[in-house]
């Protein structure tokens, strides 16, 4: 079982049906962002699959959004995706990194 919140779990049953995917991980990076505290706005998915052979990143990009519809209509705001074929995944090795931080946006204090 997947473990995470609903919409976590969501996203990843959605994923798996989409794209067959080899690896999966689901983030929310929510955390890094200018939102009120266990907001399930900010993510980042890192989707390996066979199923990418020959496509476009831009190909890539919408099947994600496309299995994401709802989601990215309702209640995520951002979504980064890495999109890779399992040949992409292993040359990738450790070099594998999170989203920076957010640098605030419009917070009245981020104008320190």
């Amino acid at each position: 079982m997947v473990r995470g919140t609903a919409l976590e779990r969501a996203i990843h049953a959605k994923l798996m049906e989409a794209t067959g995917a080899e690896v999966l991980q689901v983030l929310n990076e929510s955390r890094m962002h200018n939102v009120p505290p266990k907001a399930e706005t900010h993510f980042r998915v890192v989707v390996v699959s066979s199923r990418f052979e020959g496509a476009t990143r831009l190909r890539r990009h919408r099947v994600v959004h496309s299995a994401l519809a709802e989601e990215l209509a309702g209640p995520v705001h951002a979504l980064a995706i890495d999109a890779l074929t399992p040949a992409e995944w292993r040359a990738r090795g450790e070099n594998r990194s999170l989203s920076p931080d957010c640098r605030g946006g419009a917070r009245a204090d981020a104008a320190d």
